[in-house]
């Protein structure tokens, strides 16, 4: 016989809390710790136990996939001045069949540099409460907006230059 990863979740006790996260309302954000029925003391809202259990979980994952954002930005930044500094390298060679090879290289870095650096904007979806389990520095919205202008400013300048 096997079972699912929900058959395991309904022989759990509904009172086993196995995340890093607190479990909170999903309306109100207060925390759920100890209380013995499924309604928030605060705002009154229903709940099951598998629900937060699913929903923290989801913003638990958030969190982990935030931890290395800035690095992903950095990372971007320095693909998208490559991408750059390779246009500008196949100009100087003398153009020709380099420089269309380094214009698709930099069109490529551009496009990697925008999915590093739209990685910062992720904190969007993360919940207030929840913020403070992200790394220290948090994501960085400045770096991860400047890695998307000079990425997007990199597709422009392959294919115009």
């Amino acid at each position: 016989m096997s079972m699912t990863w929900d058959d395991l979740d309904r022989l759990r006790p509904a009172n086993e809390w196995r995340l890093p996260l607190p479990p909170t309302c999903k309306k109100c954000s207060y925390n759920l710790t100890g209380l013995p029925e499924e309604r928030c003391p605060e705002c009154g809202t229903p709940f099951t136990w598998r629900e937060v259990r699913k929903r923290v979980a989801r913003v638990w994952g958030l969190t982990l996939r935030l931890r290395y954002a800035n690095e992903d930005a950095r990372t971007g930044l320095i693909m998208a001045l490559s991408g750059w500094f390779s246009i500008g390298f196949g100009h100087l060679v003398g153009g020709g069949f380099i420089l269309g090879i380094m214009k698709i290289i930099a069109f490529l870095a551009g496009l990697m540099a925008v999915i590093l650096g739209s990685q910062v904007l992720n904190v969007r979806r993360v919940p207030a409460w929840a913020r403070v389990y992200i790394c220290k520095p948090p994501p960085s919205m400045t770096l991860g907006v400047v890695t998307i202008v000079l990425a997007l400013s990199l597709f422009f300048g392959a294919l115009i230059f």
